[in-house]
């Protein structure tokens, strides 16, 4: 006898909708079945009306445990993502401390396993040549430094900006097989911006964007370059974060047509016409709606990053000195997107392909992962695209800090269930799972998509 049934929904397996009824036994997908075919089952989920997809794998987020639990730790922020359809993360090294010894990775594993509601892996920071090899061995999908040094979050350990170490970093990773991945920046131009704009007096978040965006992106375009030139030259494996707008959309189609390969992620905020820190036009939106279903971005992140209420309200003052414009987006990241799917900005086969087949490709677990096929595991996002809602109202807010700036924005397309390896975490934008839950899940660098190589 099986565990759980779904039936009567619209199944998406193979890169087809299909009406089926799917079957799982402990932790596994064990059959698809006609639709309205399935034997009973203990949990028997009617999926009428609804759409049932792989469950969404967000492989950045900002749980903030340890060293910043006042913002978020790994029970609110996994009881968030399992709230928006995600049935594992990865999180990013920025804490005090980071995971860049076996010792510290192993620590913060600790503290995940005690309070995840749900499946998660760790990347983790490059800064000690010679602990790469060991974070390795550990399990990791492999690591993330920020090619600037600033306030927090790029401070400290977790910061690589000299060219010559960035290059030694990459070729220490390749040894690995597994990706290296980067917040890219221009350490000197932002430098030299920087205190240009000071001396006019000017320190605010307007200051900050005209710094860092200005004159065609040049801060972030001459990174992206610099990144996938230093890449090819040692094979490393590269993802760059945070490629969004034309100008950085120009750069990365032209590398990759001129054989500089590179797996290019983006994040909520590149399309949602709320933006905190006036980032995108409307222009921008729609080039990176296009982005996304020609091919040129790889995948989506949610880059949920919870600042505190205060925090935000300096950043407005002192952007140059405190953190600028990070905020919850892993319970609403699905809805922000499958609007765009209701919109035909973006066809629902590009969506799941951003969301979940080409994270747990890149991250070497497909299609244990990311399918919805016999032998994956039971992980599933049961959406209903018709449902309409508001971020912060009838969509509420599970992060700890309790607000989201995107507070009013309506979307249409909401998770109904999630589901991790069998078991019901969230129903009805209920979480109904347990901390603790949630496993970790070791990756490795054996993946299908070449373009991730």
């Amino acid at each position: 006898m099986v565990d759980l049934v779904i039936r009567n929904g619209r199944v998406f397996s193979d890169g087809e909708l299909t009406p089926a009824d799917v079957l799982v036994e402990g932790p596994s997908i064990v059959g698809l079945a006609k639709a309205g075919t399935a034997p009973a089952a203990p949990v028997d989920i009617d999926a009428s009306g609804l759409l049932v997809l792989p469950g969404l794998i967000d492989t950045h987020v900002h749980f903030r445990e340890p060293g910043y639990e006042y913002k978020e730790d790994f029970e609110t922020g996994s009881r968030a993502a399992a709230a928006g359809g995600i049935t594992m993360f990865v999180d990013m090294p920025n804490l005090e401390p980071p995971p860049n010894t076996l010792e510290r990775f192993h620590a913060q594993n600790e503290l995940a396993k005690a309070k995840s509601y749900v499946d998660f892996n760790h990347w983790a920071s490059p800064t000690r040549l010679e602990e790469i090899p060991r974070l390795a061995e550990a399990g990791c999908p492999g690591f993330k430094f920020f090619m600037k040094a600033a306030h927090y979050p790029y401070r400290g350990e977790i910061s690589i900006t000299d060219h010559g170490e960035i290059l030694e970093t990459m070729r220490a990773i390749a040894r690995t097989g597994l990706m290296t991945v980067v917040h890219p920046h221009n350490q000197m131009l932002w430098d030299q911006r920087v205190a240009a704009r000071q001396a006019q007096g000017r320190r605010d978040l307007a200051a900050w964007s005209d710094a860092t965006y200005g004159d065609d992106d040049v801060v972030e375009t001459t990174a992206i370059a610099t990144l996938a030139i230093l890449a090819r030259a040692v094979g490393a494996r590269l993802r760059i974060l945070h490629i969004q707008g034309r100008p950085q959309l120009r750069i990365a189609r032209a590398l990759k047509a001129n054989g500089y390969p590179f797996v290019a992620e983006t994040n909520p905020w590149a399309v949602v016409p709320i933006d905190p820190i006036g980032l995108q036009g409307d222009e921008d939106v729609a080039a990176n709606w296009q982005a996304m279903e020609d091919g040129t971005i790889d995948l989506i992140g949610s880059d949920h990053a919870p600042h505190t209420r205060e925090e935000h309200e300096h950043c407005r003052v002192d952007a140059f000195d405190s953190v600028v414009a990070g905020y919850p987006l892993c319970e609403h990241w699905a809805s922000i997107f499958l609007t765009g799917v209701n919109e035909g900005r973006l066809s629902l086969r590009r969506f799941v392909e951003l969301s979940a087949v080409n994270p747990a490709r890149n991250i070497g677990l497909y299609p244990r992962k990311g399918a919805l096929r016999v032998g994956s595991d039971a992980d599933f996002v049961l959406v209903d695209l018709d449902r309409e809602a508001v971020l912060g109202e009838s969509y509420p807010v599970f992060s700890k800090i309790g607000f989201t700036p995107l507070e009013g924005l309506k979307v249409k397309g909401v998770p109904e269930y999630t589901i991790v390896r069998g078991r019901v975490v969230m129903a009805h934008r209920e979480v109904v799972g347990s901390p603790g839950y949630g496993e970790f899940v070791a990756t490795g660098p054996k993946e299908e998509d070449a373009r991730s190589r």
